[in-house]
């Protein structure tokens, strides 16, 4: 997240706004994640001969130590040189802190919520379907693309616990689990900010666009009905109640490479592999994986194939995978995969 001012706000004499920027001030010194746009209050901090006044304001005078503010002229020197690149305000979401509500700035109280608070990805499985986005990011984290930068920070975010998944114990209670956080003081005000969802289609075929779970779509999209799912209506918006995404393949099954199914499923017969082979990239996306075509089903479906998003391949192999079908990104203005997709949607939490 990229976090500037309003320069206003220092001027407050409100004394738990003051308080709360100097809270925000001293948590944005330790933190990894945020980047902070130093130009968009540098009045406060340097006068017009650049030498830094800082100590002078109240904030720091009364609520900073004498060590503290040794180690925030230091921070503010170093990220006053630091170039937040374009790419990085292409994908992180920008906020500003602020009082002024019409403006769409951030009041402290609030802002210092979401720099604090983990962020959370809701899912159907915890334990499986993390594996699923933990073996995307440390993949893409190590890619040769455009974006690494965004999806290392994201690697970093899970590695630091300041990412975490919430186990719904199922697609059927994933907009109840949805809406139990949005009801919480933890994410009161700021969950639009904090949360997502991702969940599977469990649609049987590409041509329709027909999921059991249009009542989820429904309530993501703030809509009261849909009577005909829609290819828009698969595609979230910032209008949404919060970022979500459903899977466009049948299920997290459906992204493991043929590859890599075959290197870690033991019990596969040959004849099993060259049926699986003879299959078109769309007939792979909406198959249901059993006993019959892969030797294995039921619970011990659940169990391995999570860990194959763990195991050894590379991003290439995602790639591949998902080459027929590309999504536009319109803050990139280009056609990416959905592994990409997914990874600069909860690249917006972070």
């Amino acid at each position: 997240m990229i976090i500037s001012f309003n320069p206003i706000i220092f001027q407050s004499q409100d004394a738990e706004i003051q308080s709360t920027l100097s809270k925000i001030l001293l948590e944005l010194m330790i933190t990894s994640i945020h980047f902070v746009d130093i130009k968009s209050v540098s009045e406060i901090f340097y006068d017009e001969n650049g030498k830094y006044i800082f100590d002078l304001n109240v904030i720091s005078k009364i609520h900073f130590s004498s060590q503290q503010q040794k180690n925030f002229k230091d921070f503010l020197n170093k990220k006053s040189r630091e170039n937040i690149t374009g790419l990085y305000k292409q994908h992180l979401r920008q906020i500003v802190i602020g009082n002024n509500i019409h403006n769409k700035e951030i009041h402290p109280k609030n802002a210092y919520k979401i720099i604090t608070e983990r962020s959370k990805v809701i899912v159907e499985n915890g334990i499986n379907d993390w594996k699923f986005i933990k073996g995307i990011c440390q993949k893409y984290s190590s890619c040769k693309m455009t974006r690494k930068s965004i999806y290392q920070l994201l690697n970093r975010a899970i590695k630091d616990e300041v990412l975490e998944p919430e186990n719904c114990g199922g697609i059927g209670e994933i907009t109840k689990v949805t809406q139990k956080w949005i009801n919480s003081n933890r994410y009161e005000n700021i969950y639009q900010y904090k949360l997502m969802a991702i969940f599977d289609s469990d649609k049987q075929d590409s041509n329709k666009f027909i999921t059991p779970h249009k009542s989820k779509i429904q309530y993501f999209k703030k809509l009261e009905n849909i009577s005909a799912i829609q290819s828009f209506d698969y595609e979230y918006e910032p209008t949404d109640l919060i970022i979500w995404h459903i899977l466009y393949k049948r299920k997290i099954e459906n992204y493991i490479p043929l590859n890599v199914l075959f290197a870690n499923v033991k019990l596969m017969t040959t004849k099993q592999e060259t049926e699986l082979n003879a299959k078109t990239d769309h007939e792979l996306d909406f198959i249901e994986y059993n006993q019959d075509n892969i030797g294995l089903s039921g619970q011990k479906i659940k169990e391995q194939f999570p860990e194959m998003f763990l195991s050894d391949f590379t991003y290439r192999d995602f790639e591949q995978r998902c080459k027929h079908h590309k999504i536009f990104l319109q803050e990139a203005n280009e056609l990416v995969s959905e592994m990409e997709q997914i990874l600069l949607k909860i690249a917006k939490i972070i």
